[in-house]
């Protein structure tokens, strides 16, 4: 049975900062994503990163995203993605996939993100699902996939009806077939740590929710956490938590209609500066 949790059950914190911190210290992430078209998705991504307390995020899109994206967070290293470019050095983690297409840029993107040594987590979400399924990539270190029930069912060859009917069998699927940690999103969203071969259910999270742009805020605030050196289990079940409480507070103040994915972003980092 899955343990259940929310974001008052957790004991997990970001750890305290020292005073002679510098930026270096609390991560350097890239978001890969942002095709032509779906820009916004690796903005939303990359700015959750800035807004969670990265040290250093660096974003590669196409060129209209990382116009726009340097526009509304200069903080941000933004660069065209582009075959001959490589990515930075000395990274610790990789969020690939939000707005990420299929064309011969994308595929190479993703393999160099699947190839990168040494990171604390490789996370992948939305369109690198779709590239991990059609690639057969296996066996990388510190793995997690965040699907929603559709891109569950299509790692898994099956229906989103079948997905949603097994819930808990379908992630420990996912997970063997992946030798991933993994997310499945939804109503009672579940995290499989694969280390320790345990099952969380998430107890908030409702509706409001259900929009465009929320789940690149969640990969979002997974990538810096992760970054910051929570462990892979409580960086994952953290950011779930502070992503569903996000949205019970955006209903309690406002409602479940309307809510832009872009509003989460300052109510997250309210709730992990407490």
């Amino acid at each position: 049975m899955p343990k259940i949790f929310n974001f008052d059950t957790l004991k997990e914190n970001i750890p305290k900062r020292d005073v002679n911190s510098h930026k270096g210290n609390f991560g350097k992430v890239l978001v890969v994503g942002g095709s032509e078209g779906m820009g916004g998705a690796a903005i939303l991504a990359s700015e959750t990163c800035l807004y969670c307390g990265s040290g250093l995020v660096h974003l590669y899109a196409n060129s209209n995203a990382v116009k726009a994206s340097l526009k509304r967070n200069p903080e941000i290293m933004a660069m065209c993605m582009s075959e001959k470019k490589l990515f930075p050095k000395q990274l610790n983690v990789i969020l690939c996939g939000p707005g990420l297409s299929s064309d011969s840029l994308s595929k190479k993107m993703f393999l160099n993100a699947c190839d990168y040594k040494n990171l604390d987590g490789l996370i992948l979400d939305a369109g690198a699902l779709k590239l991990l399924f059609e690639l057969d990539i296996n066996n990388i270190d510190n793995l997690i996939l965040t699907p929603h029930p559709g891109e569950a069912a299509m790692l898994l060859n099956t229906s989103v009806s079948e997905i949603q009917n097994n819930r808990v069998d379908s992630i420990k699927m996912i997970s063997k077939n992946y030798n991933a940690n993994v997310i499945l999103k939804g109503n009672d969203t579940l995290f499989f740590d694969k280390k320790h071969n345990e099952i969380y259910q998430c107890s908030e999270g409702g509706p409001e929710l259900a929009t465009g742009g929320t789940g690149d805020i969640l990969a979002g605030v997974i990538t810096s956490l992760v970054g910051q050196k929570l462990e892979i289990t409580n960086a994952c079940n953290l950011a779930i938590a502070a992503h569903a409480r996000a949205g019970v507070i955006f209903k309690k103040s406002i409602g479940e209609i309307g809510l832009n994915a872009s509003s989460l972003i300052p109510i997250i980092r309210k709730i992990l500066n407490k």
